[in-house]
This record gives C-alpha cells, structure tokens and sequence, in this order.
C-alpha cells in the first residue's frame, strides 16, 4: 500500500501527476510483462530486456519508479529525465510540471549546474530558433530562403512542423538581435543571467562567430534546418545553402556538450512514436528526405547528419524497435554506405534491412511523382535482409574468383571482417545463421567456417595486444600488478569522458570526496600513470575543461603519447556512453582502493599496541575478502 504523504512539495505533485509508463516509453519500446513493463535498458548496451518500469511497487515515497537489474539503474520520473536526457533537477521539474499541467511555486535562484553550459546553450539556441523562423515570415530578411523552400515543394504545414527558418544575407542580422537581447537582460535589473553570459552562449552554440576581433552571424543566407534531441528540444541547427557558390553546401552547428552528430537523428522528436508503434524506423541520407516522407504519411523516417551511422545511432534505434530499414541510393557511393551501415547494425539485437529506391531517386524526388507513394512502399517492402544482402556481395566477389587460391583468400577476407564486427560475440543462433549462410555461398561445410573463425579472432587479439606492446614501447611496460591495471583504468576512464572529473567518490569508509582528494599524483605506483594523471590532476584542481588533444600536447615522448593514446582507448571501447563510463568509474575506483589496501597489508607491520592492533584488524576487514587467500584455504 502506498504510504499516505501529507507532503505537498512540487516534486511530489510532478511525480503523482506523471505517467512514468507513459514517460519511459516515449525513449524505450515497452511492452508488459506480468505486471511490470519491460524494454532494454537506456543506460547500458543491453541486448536482453533487462529494465522494468514498475507501477504496483511504489517506493517509500509513493511513487512509479524503473530498475535495471544489470547496470542498477533506477529512480524516478525526475530521475530518468536527469540521468536520460541530461537534464539538471530544476530543469527536469519544471520540464514535468509543463508535460502535467501543473503550476509550480516561485523559488529563488536559477536553473544553472547542469554542467559545461548546457543550460546556458540551449537558450541560445531556443532563441536562434524563434529569430530563423520569425526571419523565414518576413520577405526582407527571409525570402530567398522561402523560394528555396517552396522551390523543393516543402509547404507551411511542413515548414512549422519541422521549424525551418531563415538566416538573413546580412551576417550581422542576428548579432543585433542578440544586441538587443542583452539589452533587455541589462535594463531589466535582473543578475540571474550576465548578459556577457549571453554573448558567450550564442558564440559557443555556433550562432555568432568572431572574425576579425568582432563577432558576426554564424550562419548567412542559408535555409535553416533545426536538430533536436528526443524531447524536442533545440540542440543545434543544419543550414543549407540558397547560392551554389556558397561552400560548403551544408553547415552544421559546432559539437558542444548539448549536441553530437555521432548521436543525434534529424526528426527523432517526430518520428519516435510512429518507430515505437509501428516497430520500424526508416534512416534517409538528409533534412529534405525526412521532410517528404513525413509529407507522405510516412513518419517513422530520421536521417543521419551527413555522417555515416554509428553505434551510437545503432543503440538509439534498437531501444524503440525491431527492424530498421536503411534507405540509400542505388549509385556506388550509396552501395558503400549501406556496406558501412551493416558494420555498425551487425551485432546489433535487431533486423536490419536494405532499400534501393527506384530509378536512383532519392525519397523526396519520388515522393513527388505521381504514385511515388506507391511506389516507395513497395520498394521498402522488397528491402533486402542485411544478412542477404552480405551473401549476395560476398557470392558475387566469389563468382569473380575462379582460381581455388583466390577464392580461399576471399573467403579467409570475409570470416576475418565478420570476427572484427563481433561474429564471434554473438548469441548462439544469430552467430550459426551467419556461419551458414557464408558457409553455402561458399559451398564448405559449416565446421570450416566455424574453424577459420576461431583462427582469426584468436590471430586478431594476438595482432592487438602485440600492436600495444609496440606502440607503448620498451620505457613503458604492460602492467604488471592488479594495483598498475587499476590505476590505468581509472585514469584512461578520466581521459576518455572528462565529464567525469567533476564527480565524487565514495570511500569504503563511507567519505564522499571530489576526484582531487579521492587521490594524488603521489600516490600512483605505476610511473607513467602517475606521469599522466599529474596533468588531469592540475586541471581538475582548476576545474578546466579538457579533452585527449590538451593532454598529449603535455607530452613531448612518443611512447606517452601513445600511451595516453592506449589508456583513451581501451576505456572508451569498453564504455560507449557515460552512464556506462560513470558506472565503471565508481567499480575502477573501488577496485583502486581495494587494491591499495591489500597491499599495505601484505606488507609486514608492527603491531605493538592494542590501538594498533584494533587499527590493522579494521583495515583487514575494510579490505574485504582476497581471492587468493580463500582458494589457498580451499587448497588446503
């Protein structure tokens, strides 16, 4: 039974007020399990629905909450929206408040403290998204970019379901406006917000950009194209340029902490719902494409951001559905994108299939055709299975194969490429419907392909692990204790999400501490470790930003560069994302302690006090078990 609550507070009123069913599921495909609804969790590479939202358990505050029994992940509505969308407290409150209608209470201060500016950044670019369309509605400022549009036969429904908008010929145009929002900020008398603040969010955002000592318009005489995240909330902006000499012919918004093509969707915030129900999503090559398949009822459609698709897009799409369609062009360059795509959906948990549309079209000129509709639907209605699609290649390369070494060699290629996207890795029946279908387009037995696998994952991991070797060099050794591999995790973990530094960390005797404190420099035994963390240290005492670039400029040895290098990368392969990377942030840490710890007591000591005796047995026990003492008591 719920406990009865005479707490009245905003927060409690939102989260009785909020569906978190309804919530969860507008980011993760949900479907009901018992009594509990069950997806794959957004907070880890889960390949096996391992996250519950659960309605009948209330917690000992009276609310829904979710739970991931892999990574442990769980909370609140106001949780998920902190944790999954990067929100701070307030901004996740005020954001549910809205979503439920409810009216929260005045309170003092502002909304900052969700880290590096995102706040700051995206009311720049809230405020760069009404001053493009209000541009777009006026003939001075935005008419060249009205006929581009209309040109393309993209009309006002589209127009102001998408937000399109118009950067004026000027290039000083949204310079006054920020002007004048500054302005405003000054007379009202109100401190919250700097109005250098101001200048400085549109400046990072991408908006103004400064040439010769002064700033102007980031983007002129452009159609704008605004990105936003699965909320809908303005992250950045594609602007497309309206005169041919104008180079490039797309720009992008700079990456900033708010935006990262590597993981956003054109459309994602209109298209998440049509993926979830229908279970499918259709991934185009641009703005325009998603723009005509939503024209055409066609509103599962995203598009990439003029880059190929990536593992990170790959996690988004499997969370929302089953099956995802990849929608290219049928010229060689289209070929070779769909070849890309593959590497990246292949150990995805999810069905990947391949669209050539018609006569080399792209869906926006087929969409205007007559009976393009019908003709779209029937294209992504033959869609090649990936795996078939895979077949038919590598069959082919063999059909130009006729001598037997030749052939041997192509075949040698193809399982060598299928163990570096993770052949081996995946569950049993996926992995045995892949090894047989090489298998007969191969015409060898099933066993032959299974072997050769084995000897070039096996080769593959000798070849990686030699190519460490050689990179660090004879100065820098492999570690060689378990307190030199914890000490390497947890600094190449700093490298790769330097988000991280701000965090605290627990100690086994309960203290919450930053970073800074949590360990020194000094106290590193590995030497080059120590080397590198020194640098991360200064910064992270100063509390400046930093990224891989800033550290190896630290260093004029090529083997420490190439060991930071090594530390960077072996923490980011093994944590895509930062929930991840904050989990194994905290298991590195422990294990740090841990480390160091035991080792203090294998060291002999004098005990000649009481006091002191009390001392050791507290840090043995603080400790925990060793591993190695309980298998010598077992051996014994």
């Amino acid at each position: 039974m719920p406990l009865v609550r005479t707490d009245t507070s905003d927060r409690d009123r939102v989260l009785d007020a909020t569906d978190l069913v309804a919530l969860v599921g507008e980011s993760v495909a949900l479907r009901l399990k018992g009594r509990e609804h069950v997806g794959l969790c957004p907070f880890h590479e889960d390949h096996r629905p391992s996250f519950s939202v659960v309605t009948h358990k209330v917690t000992q505050t009276g609310h829904a909450f979710y739970h991931c029994f892999a990574c442990q992940a769980s909370g609140n509505a106001i949780d998920f929206m902190v944790k999954y969308h990067k929100m701070d407290f307030l901004e996740a409150l005020r954001y549910l408040a809205q979503r439920a209608g409810i009216e929260l209470r005045p309170r003092g201060g502002n909304a900052g403290g969700d880290g590096q500016g995102a706040s700051a950044l995206r009311r720049a670019n809230e405020a760069g998204l009404r001053f493009f369309t209000r541009c777009l509605s006026e003939p001075t400022l935005g008419g060249p970019s009205a006929q581009a549009l209309a040109a393309r036969s993209i009309e006002p429904a589209m127009i102001e379901r998408f937000g399109l908008g118009a950067a004026p010929a000027s290039g000083d145009a949204l310079v006054a406006h920020v002007e004048r929002l500054a302005s405003n900020q000054r007379a009202s008398g109100d401190d919250a917000i700097d109005s250098d603040a101001i200048w400085a969010a549109f400046e990072s955002a991408g908006l103004l950009r400064r040439r010769g000592g002064r700033l102007v318009d980031g983007f002129r005489n452009r159609v704008m194209f605004p990105i936003q995240d699965e909320i809908g909330r303005c992250v950045a902006f594609g602007a497309r340029a309206i005169d041919p000499d104008d180079q490039p012919k797309y720009l992008n918004s700079p990456e900033s902490s708010i935006f990262h093509k590597s993981r956003s969707l054109y459309g994602i915030h209109l298209a998440k719902r049509a993926i979830i129900d229908s279970r499918t999503a259709i991934i185009t090559e641009g703005y325009t494409d998603v723009i005509a398949c939503h024209r055409a009822g066609i509103e599962n459609a995203v598009a990439t951001l003029g880059t190929a698709l990536t593992r990170d897009h790959a996690r988004i799409l499997q969370r929302l559905c089953d099956t995802v369609v990849l929608l290219f062009d049928g010229d060689a360059a289209g070929q070779r994108a769909a070849d890309r795509a593959l590497e990246v959906f292949f150990a995805a948990p999810i069905d990947v299939r391949i669209c050539t549309l018609p006569d080399q079209l792209d869906p926006d000129e087929l969409l205007r055709q007559p009976g393009g509709r019908d003709r779209f639907d029937a294209a992504v209605a033959e869609a090649v299975d990936a795996l078939e699609h895979l077949v038919g290649r590598f069959r082919s390369e063999l059909d130009e194969r006729s001598g037997m070494s030749a052939r041997q060699r192509t075949i040698q290629a193809m399982v060598s490429k299928l163990a570096s996207l993770g052949l081996a890795s995946l569950d049993g029946l996926r992995r045995r419907m892949v090894i047989d279908a090489i298998a007969s387009a191969a015409g060898v037995p099933a066993s032959d392909i299974e072997a050769e696998l084995m000897r070039s994952t096996a080769s593959a991991r000798r070849s990686a692990a030699a190519d460490e070797t050689a990179t660090l060099g004879a100065t820098i050794p492999a570690a060689s204790t378990a307190l030199a591999r914890a000490e390497r995790e947890f600094v190449g973990l700093l490298l790769a999400w330097p988000v991280l530094t701000t965090s605290r960390l627990e100690t086994i005797d309960g203290d919450s501490l930053p970073i800074g404190e949590f360990v020194s420099p000094d106290s590193f035994a590995d030497a080059p470790t120590a080397q590198v963390f020194r640098v991360l240290h200064e910064r992270i005492e100063a509390a400046s930003a930093f990224n891989l670039q800033d550290v190896l400029a630290e260093f004029d040895d090529d083997a420490l560069k190439a060991f930071v290098t090594s530390l960077f990368r072996t923490a980011y392969e093994r944590h895509l994302d930062e929930p991840s990377a904050r989990t194994g942030l905290v298991a590195a840490a422990r294990a740090l302690e841990l480390t160091r710890r035991r080792q203090a007591l294998s060291e002999p000591a004098a005990v000649s006090t009481p006091e002191a005796l009390a001392e050791r047995i507290a840090l043995i026990r603080a400790a925990g078990p060793r591993p190695s003492a309980i298998a010598r008591r077992i051996d014994s």
